[in-house]
């Protein structure tokens, strides 16, 4: 038995084009002003396009199995005898939600959401309107069907009866553990404080000319004022300061777990000290007339170290979050 995942709804289309719109122009930005603008610009772009793709497509219920197909990728595997209960909801967004590593509204809702009313759910939403929360032995799983009664209609009758009987998901009781300490982003205020002085400082050692864009190659391409080196040196930092204390205040709104927060500002810190290390390799190479560490280099080091905390993060905090 296969239903179709439902059509997109508004929050999903409004959410889909103005971050692709978004990313798209800040590429562009980072193309034309900030030095190695053009490798940033192309993960940016490679967000949507990964996000559609991995995006939900049908539930098929076959062979004692229920498979969660993706448009490319691998799908999700629920066997039919570790369904133990469900809930049909009206509107996702009424619950206490705080996205702890998934995809929040760029083509979908999937990944590892947490709840107040029902712990942690693995979402694979295409719509947060007329959903389906089933419960199994090892997770909570959010769908959105194009026919959600249709589903629910044979959750009960068909697979009920497969597993003897499927209750009614009762809401949890709250979770009660103190709320992060904002004592956290003393971290990035720290960081962010210290590139601000460098950057001002380097700013007066430096020539009324300077290179202000580099090719694949690390070399200089493209020539301008000293003033560039202002620009790309603190508007994505504080761009990235501001994120990661909006962040940091959302995500503890909606959850008492104090290690998920804290910890994304920990990530979002290390992104933080990455941007004053290119602002620190562009004075470099104006003032000395070359590279500190080539930036090729600086670069793959820097993607190692933040797959590492993601893959901590997701393996230690995200994964035991039940």
């Amino acid at each position: 038995m296969e239903f179709k995942v439902a059509k997109m709804d508004r929050t999903v289309v409004i959410i889909s084009s103005l971050a692709t719109i978004f990313l798209a122009c800040l590429s562009i930005l980072f193309i034309v002003k900030v030095p190695y603008g053009w490798i940033f610009a192309f993960f940016m772009m490679l967000i949507p396009l990964i996000c559609y793709l991995w995006s939900p497509r049908s539930y098929i219920f076959k062979g004692g199995v229920l498979r969660i197909k993706k448009v490319i990728g691998r799908e999700i595997t629920i066997k039919i005898n570790d369904i133990e209960a469900y809930v049909r909801l009206d509107n996702f967004t009424k619950l206490k939600v705080a996205r702890t590593f998934g995809n929040g509204g760029l083509f979908g809702f999937y990944g590892f959401f947490s709840t107040a009313e029902y712990g942690q759910i693995n979402c694979q939403l295409t719509s947060l309107k007329d959903i389906i929360i089933i419960k199994t032995r090892t997770m909570n799983y959010a769908l959105s069907p194009q026919k959600c009664g249709d589903l629910e209609q044979y959750l009960v009758k068909d697979i009920g009866g497969i597993t003897e009987k499927i209750e009614t998901l009762q809401v949890q009781r709250a979770n009660e553990r103190s709320p992060a300490s904002s004592m956290i982003l003393v971290l990035p205020l720290v960081l962010f404080t210290a590139l601000v002085i460098m950057v001002l400082l380097n700013y007066t050692q430096l020539p009324e000319r300077i290179a202000v864009h580099f090719n694949a190659y690390g070399q200089p391409d493209r020539w301008g004022s000293k003033s560039s080196y202002l620009i790309s040196g603190l508007v994505p930092s504080a761009i990235l300061l501001i994120l990661t204390i909006g962040i940091f205040f959302f995500v503890r709104r909606t959850t008492k777990r104090p290690a998920i927060p804290n910890f994304l500002v920990m990530i979002m810190s290390f992104i933080l000290l990455f941007t004053a290390f290119t602002s620190f390799s562009t004075f470099w190479l104006n003032k000395y007339g070359q590279q500190l560490i080539p930036m090729q280099y600086g670069i793959i080091i820097f993607g190692v170290i933040l797959i590492v905390l993601l893959y901590v993060y997701y393996s230690k905090i995200v994964k035991k979050n039940k």
